[in-house]
């Protein structure tokens, strides 16, 4: 494993992107974009955020991933103008990865798992609809895009929206600290096996399954031995994304993850 390509850290490291881009040189590794400018002024455009970004990122050789926007984001809502709005949301979200290179867009499926009869369906119906159409615009790039679990309590759901939609450029990702939170009856090892091939991308972070912490490798619940080594014995090459929000807690996962290869 290099670094560089198979490890990064998330822009949110540092209090800016090109502080964080600094820090993933030193380390040797990518860098995750995410909190897009988007969120800061909601009159800037498209080509602002990208001549702000690559301005931020000159001189960054290593890999860049994207963490599309998501705050509120869903594209199979039933209201058709928030729907229309997230839709929006993350074709901006491809453009700026265009532009940057990323080869891997990252996308929260939106579902905040409601229980009331027939919203799951819809849902799933929906989602898998707008994604059969706009996955095309990846293949034609040669991106990966990647679904990651937030609110899911078990891996079949993801799965299920994965094969509904079927793409060679679409995969998988899992968030070890959404699971830990919000998936209480499974672990984390459950979901690698249930992915298998199909995982592409993690976030790796901890918590003590109260709060999403974001915490360093160390500080939780998780047992990180045992999920790298079950992604040893399933013999699969995922990247992974400390997603930490402390410089700190990024060197202390970086150690962690030595001890446990070595």
């Amino acid at each position: 494993m290099t670094c560089k390509n198979k490890i990064l850290i998330s822009s949110s490291a540092k209090s800016t992107i090109k502080e964080s881009s600094y820090l993933a040189t030193e380390l040797g590794v990518g860098l995750e974009i995410s909190r897009l400018p988007f969120y800061q002024d909601r009159n800037i455009t498209t080509e602002d955020v990208i001549e702000k970004l690559k301005t931020d990122l000159t001189g960054f050789k290593n890999r860049i991933t994207l963490h599309a926007m998501f705050s509120d984001a869903n594209v199979a809502s039933q209201d058709p103008l928030l729907s229309d709005i997230a839709k929006l949301r993350y074709k901006q979200s491809l453009e700026v990865g265009k532009a940057l290179k990323a080869d891997t867009i990252l996308f929260h499926t939106g579902n905040k798992g409601t229980k009331h009869y027939g919203s799951q369906e819809q849902f799933k119906t929906k989602y898998i609809m707008f994604w059969r159409e706009f996955i095309k615009e990846f293949e034609s790039e040669g991106i990966t895009a990647v679904l990651e679990n937030v609110f899911e309590e078990t891996p079949n759901y993801c799965m299920e929206l994965y094969e509904g939609i079927s793409s060679k450029n679409l995969k998988l990702a899992l968030d070890t600290g959404h699971v830990n939170l919000y998936a209480k009856e499974t672990k984390v090892e459950d979901w690698i096996k249930k992915y298998n091939t199909n995982l592409y991308h993690i976030h790796i972070h901890n918590n003590f399954g109260k709060n999403d912490d974001h915490s360093n490798l160390n500080n939780g619940t998780l047992d990180f031995k045992d999920i790298f080594t079950t992604i040893k014995t399933m013999k699969i090459a995922p990247s992974y994304v400390l997603e930490m929000f402390k410089e700190e807690d990024i060197r202390i996962s970086l150690d962690k993850i030595k001890e446990i290869m070595n």
